[in-house]
C-alpha cells in the first residue's frame, strides 16, 4: 500500500486493488462529502455507443447487491441528504453529502455499486425513458436547444471521440440491453480506474479503516485503453449553420482551441481570465446584448486536452455573424495591445480568486474539485495551487494569448431563426466490434452485505472558531463568527423595512435598485475581489456579499455610502412589478398594517432604512472580537432613517370588497395557476424553538408530513402545499402556502382546515415524530456545510431576534425534545380557528388568493 501526505490537510493512499483514495479532514463540520470519480466519460464511447456514459450513470443509482430498487438513497433521503452523479468528457463523478454518522453507509452504498451493481431490464426500461425525457428537454425542448453544447464540439473537432454528441439518440440508446451494461461496467468501472474523496467531519484513521473494510475486497480488474484524444490545430475557420423556430434572435457560439493544461498552465490560465474579460465586458466592447465566455463547455480544468475557450452570443436583429466574431477577434486583439491590461487582468485575477476560495470552502464542490483533478492530471493538489498561480498570472503572458485568440482559426456555430429545425451532420464512425457474450461484472453474482447502521458515538456537533454577538451605537446588531476555510468574509445585512416600507413593498424594492444602480455597489465590490447585492421581498431589506478578508474595511464604507444615499432621493421612484408569489405576502402586510394603524398600535416613527432593529452578520477570516469596532467606524455616516421620506400616504384598501370570513382573491393574468397563502400571528405559547422547528415540520415541512401524505394523491396534479415561519410587519407568523391548479382551490383549503382538525384530534406521537426529528437534525447540520450557508442561516435566524448560539445546539436539541412538547407546539403554532378566513387585526386569520 503506497501512502503520501502533502503541506495540506489532504491525506493520499491506494488501495492494493489500485482505489487511490484522497482525505481532508475539517474539525467542526458535521458532514462529509464523498465524491467518486471514474475515469470514463463522452469521450470513452466507442462509435455506435454515443450516449452510453450518461445512460450508466443513471443506471448507477437504480440498484447493487445490497441495495436494490433503488435503495441506494434510503440512508440519504432519510437524513436530509444529497446524491447525484454527472457524466463530462472524460469522467463521470457520484457524489453524496450527509451527516458525519452516516459516513458508513455512504461509503458502503459506494463500494457496493462499484463490486456488484445490478442491470434488470425493468430498471433499464425506466432509465431509457428518464434520459430520453431529458435528451429531448435539452436539444429540443426548449429554444436554442443543444446549443452550444453538444452541436459546437462537433464543429471544432474532427476525431470520433472529441467531436460525437455526447447525449446520443434516444432511439438508438433503446436498443441496450443489460448485458451491454455489464460489459461497459466491467471495461471501465474497475477500481483502478476511480478516485474516492471524503472531505468533511472525518477522522483519518477511523475512516480509513472504513474504506479497506468496505472497498479493499472489490477485486482488481484491468481497464479499458484511453482512446487517442490527438486533435491537430485548426487551419482555418471552420463554420457551421442551423435553424430554430421560435427564437427572437441569431445565436453565435465560437470555440477557439485551448493551450495543454497539462503542458501550459499559465497559458491556459491567461484564457480563463480573458474569458471572464469577455463575459464582463464583452457585450459593451461589441455592441451586444451580452456576452458569455467560459473555459471548457463544463467549466475549467473539467477535461483535459483538446478543449476550447467558448465565447457564445445573442446577435440583434441586423447584425451579420460574420460582422460579430470579427469584431470578437477585434477585440482580442485591442486587449492584446491595451496598456491598462495590467490593471485589468489584476481585477480579473482577483475576483476569479476570491469566487474559487468561496466556491471550494464548500464540502461538496471541494470533494468533487479534488476528485476531478487528481483523476484527469493526478493533481489533487491543484486546487489549493490555482489561487497562487491566478494572482501571479504575468499580464504578458494574457497579452500574447488575447494576441493569439485576435488571429486564431475557430469554429463558429450559428443557429438562426427558421421555419423547421435543422442541425449540423452528427459525426458519424463505424459501430465498434462487439464481443461474442458480455463479460459478467466482478461480483455480480455475490450475494447481498448487510447494511451498516450509523455509526458508533454522538453525531459531531458544529462548532466556530469564535463567536461575538453585540449591538453598536445606533442599535445595529452585529453577530461576527470566525470560519477560516477560506480567506474571505461573508457579510449579510438584514434592516426591517419599517412602515414606510412595508406600506410602499413595489416603491421600496425601486428605491433599493436605484441606490445600488446610483452607487455602483456591485461593480466596485466586483473591484475589491467581491460582491455586493442589495434585495428587498417586502420584509426586509437585504445586502448579501462577500470580501476577501483584507478589503474587510472598504466594503463597509462601500454599505454606508449606499445606506446614505437614499438622502438624496426627492421621492418614492415608480414601483417594481411584484410578483405573484410577493403579492400574497404584500396583501397580508397590507391587512396587518392597515389594522395597525386603525387601532393606534403605530407610533409616529415612519424611519426606514434605519439601524435599530437591524442585524448585520460576518462569518469567515476575522477576528470576531475586535469586528463590531470596525463596522461601528465604517458605519458611522449612517445614523438613522430618511425623513424626507416620512410623509406616508397609506395606500387605499384594495380588498375593500371581500367579506368577513372570506379569503381575498387577488387577480394575475400572468398566473397559469392558484397560488395561495393561510395564516396567522405565531402563538407566544409555542414552547422553544425546537418544538416549534418540529411541529411545523410534522404538520408539513418535510416529505412525509401531514400535509404532504393528505395531498399525496394529487401530486401529479401539481399540489405543491408546505407549512412554514417568518415575519410580517415585524411579528412572528406561522403559515401555510402553495400552489395547486386551477378548480382545485377549494379542495386544498378544505383539506388544510381538515389537517388542523386532525392536529387537534390525533397529537403527534413518537413514531410519526422520531422519523421527522430525523431528517430535521440532519438537514439542519447541511447550514455549516461552508461560511456562504452558515452566513445565510445566521440572516434569518438573527434577524428574527434569535440566538446565534442556538444554531449551533439545536441539531441536538431536535432530537431530545419530547413528543409533547412538540404536540403542544403543533396545536398552538396551526390552530384550527386561526386560520379560517382573512381576517382584519394582526394576530387574526388571513387567507389570501392570487387567481389568473
Amino acid at each position: 500500500m503506497t501512502e503520501s501526505r502533502g503541506h495540506s490537510a489532504l491525506c493520499r493512499f491506494t488501495l492494493p486493488n489500485g482505489l487511490r483514495v484522497l482525505l481532508e479532514p475539517q474539525p467542526g463540520v458535521p458532514r462529509a462529502a464523498v465524491s467518486v470519480h471514474y475515469g470514463v466519460g463522452f469521450r470513452s464511447e466507442p462509435p455506435g455507443r454515443e450516449g452510453f456514459a450518461h445512460l450508466f450513470e443513471h443506471l448507477m443509482f437504480r440498484g447493487s447487491a445490497s441495495l436494490p430498487d433503488g435503495r441506494f438513497y434510503d440512508h440519504v433521503h432519510r437524513l436530509g441528504g444529497q446524491a447525484n452523479g454527472t457524466t463530462h468528457q472524460e469522467y463521470t463523478d457520484y457524489y453524496q453529502v450527509a451527516p458525519a454518522s452516516a459516513l458508513e453507509q455512504a461509503l458502503f452504498a459506494e463500494a457496493d455499486r462499484m463490486r456488484a451493481p445490478t442491470f434488470t431490464p425493468e430498471a433499464l426500461a425506466e432509465q431509457l425513458d428518464g434520459v430520453a425525457e431529458e435528451i429531448h428537454q435539452a436539444v429540443a425542448g426548449r429554444p436554442y436547444g443543444g446549443f452550444p453544447w453538444p452541436l459546437l464540439p462537433g464543429v471544432l473537432f474532427r476525431s470520433f471521440a472529441n467531436a460525437h454528441d455526447g447525449y446520443g439518440d434516444a432511439e438508438r440508446l433503446r436498443q441496450t440491453t443489460p448485458a451491454d451494461c455489464v460489459e461497459f461496467f466491467d471495461a471501465y468501472y474497475a477500481p483502478g480506474n476511480a478516485v474516492l474523496t471524503v472531505v468533511g467531519s472525518v477522522d483519518p484513521v477511523h475512516t480509513r479503516a472504513l474504506i479497506e473494510r468496505h472497498f479493499g475486497d472489490i477485486p482488481a480488474r484491468p481497464v479499458a485503453p484511453v482512446p487517442s484524444l490527438h486533435e491537430p490545430l485548426p487551419t482555418a475557420d471552420r463554420w457551421a449553420t442551423c435553424t430554430e423556430p421560435g427564437v427572437p434572435g441569431t445565436a453565435l457560439a465560437l470555440g477557439y482551441r485551448l493551450p495543454d493544461p497539462e503542458q501550459d498552465l499559465p497559458g491556459y490560465l491567461a484564457h480563463t481570465v480573458l474569458a471572464r474579460l469577455m463575459s464582463r465586458h464583452g457585450g459593451a466592447a461589441l455592441r451586444l446584448p451580452a456576452v458569455s465566455a467560459g473555459c471548457g463547455f463544463f467549466g475549467p480544468l473539467d477535461a483535459k486536452d483538446p478543449d476550447a475557450l467558448v465565447v457564445t452570443a445573442v446577435l440583434p436583429a441586423g447584425t451579420r455573424p460574420e460582422d460579430a466574431v470579427r469584431a470578437v477577434g477585434e477585440q482580442w486583439a485591442a486587449w492584446a495591445a491595451d496598456p491598462g491590461l495590467p490593471d485589468a487582468v489584476a481585477r480579473t485575477a482577483s475576483a476569479l480568486v476570491s469566487e474559487h476560495h468561496r466556491a471550494h470552502a464548500d464540502i461538496q464542490t471541494r470533494s468533487r474539485a479534488l476528485g476531478r483533478l487528481e483523476i484527469l492530471f493526478g493533481r489533487a493538489e491543484l486546487l489549493d495551487e490555482l489561487p497562487v498561480l491566478l494572482a501571479g498570472l504575468d499580464p504578458r503572458r494574457v497579452a500574447e494569448a488575447a494576441r493569439s485568440l485576435s488571429s486564431a482559426p475557430k469554429a463558429v456555430l450559428v443557429m438562426e431563426p427558421g421555419e423547421v429545425r435543422t442541425r449540423p451532420r452528427r459525426t458519424e464512425a463505424e459501430p465498434a466490434a462487439r464481443p461474442a457474450a458480455a463479460v459478467r461484472a466482478p461480483g455480480a453474482t455475490e450475494g447481498p452485505r448487510p447494511v451498516p447502521g450509523p455509526g458508533p458515538g454522538p453525531q459531531p456537533a458544529p462548532a466556530h472558531a469564535g463567536l461575538r454577538d453585540t449591538v453598536i451605537p445606533g442599535g445595529l446588531r452585529v453577530v461576527a463568527v470566525a470560519d477560516r476555510r477560506a480567506p474571505l468574509v461573508e457579510l449579510r445585512l438584514r434592516l426591517p423595512l419599517g412602515v414606510q416600507g412595508w406600506s410602499r413593498p413595489g416603491q421600496s424594492a425601486a428605491l433599493l435598485r436605484a441606490l445600488a444602480a446610483h452607487s455602483r455597489a456591485a461593480v466596485r465590490a466586483a473591484g475589491l475581489g467581491g460582491s455586493f447585492e442589495l434585495s428587498t421581498d417586502g420584509e426586509w431589506a437585504d445586502v448579501t456579499g462577500y470580501v476577501p478578508a483584507t478589503g474587510i474595511e472598504s466594503w463597509l464604507e462601500l454599505l454606508a455610502e449606499v445606506l446614505t444615499g437614499a438622502r438624496g432621493v426627492p421621492s418614492w421612484p415608480a414601483a417594481v412589478v411584484r410578483t405573484p408569489d410577493e403579492a400574497l405576502d404584500d396583501a397580508v402586510r397590507s391587512r396587518w398594517l392597515d389594522a395597525r394603524f386603525r387601532s393606534g398600535q403605530l407610533g409616529s416613527d415612519a424611519a426606514f432604512l434605519t439601524p435599530v432593529g437591524g442585524s448585520l452578520v460576518a462569518v469567515g477570516d476575522l477576528d470576531p472580537e475586535g469586528f463590531a469596532d470596525i463596522v461601528a467606524r465604517a458605519l458611522s455616516s449612517w445614523q438613522g432613517g430618511f425623513e424626507h421620506l416620512s410623509d406616508v400616504a397609506w395606500p387605499a384598501r384594495s380588498d375593500a370588497s371581500s367579506r368577513p370570513g372570506e379569503p381575498l382573491v387577488l387577480r394575475d393574468a400572468r398566473q397559469t395557476d392558484v397560488q395561495l397563502i393561510v395564516g396567522t400571528v405565531e402563538s407566544a405559547g409555542a414552547g422553544e424553538e425546537a418544538a416549534r422547528f418540529l411541529a411545523t415540520a410534522v404538520f408539513g415541512g418535510w416529505f412525509r408530513a401531514r400535509l404532504a401524505d393528505r395531498f399525496a394523491h394529487r401530486t401529479a396534479a401539481g399540489f405543491e402545499l408546505y407549512a412554514g415561519r417568518d415575519t410580517v410587519v415585524g411579528t412572528p407568523r406561522a403559515y401555510v402556502r402553495g400552489r395547486v391548479p386551477v378548480g382545485l382551490e377549494e379542495e386544498a383549503l378544505s383539506g388544510i382546515h381538515a389537517e388542523l382538525v386532525r392536529l387537534a384530534e390525533v397529537p403527534v406521537g413518537a413514531a410519526e415524530l422520531d422519523p421527522a426529528r430525523d431528517f430535521c437534525a440532519a438537514q439542519l447540520l447541511g447550514a455549516f456545510d461552508s461560511p456562504e450557508a452558515h452566513a445565510d442561516l445566521l440572516r434569518r435566524a438573527v434577524g428574527a431576534g434569535g440566538d446565534p448560539l442556538e444554531l449551533f445546539g439545536l441539531s441536538e436539541r431536535l432530537r431530545t425534545v419530547s413528543a409533547d412538547e412538540v404536540a403542544k407546539a403543533a396545536v398552538e403554532l396551526f390552530p384550527v380557528g386561526a386560520f379560517g378566513a382573512a381576517g382584519e387585526s394582526v394576530g387574526g386569520p388571513s387567507v389570501v388568493l392570487v387567481r389568473p
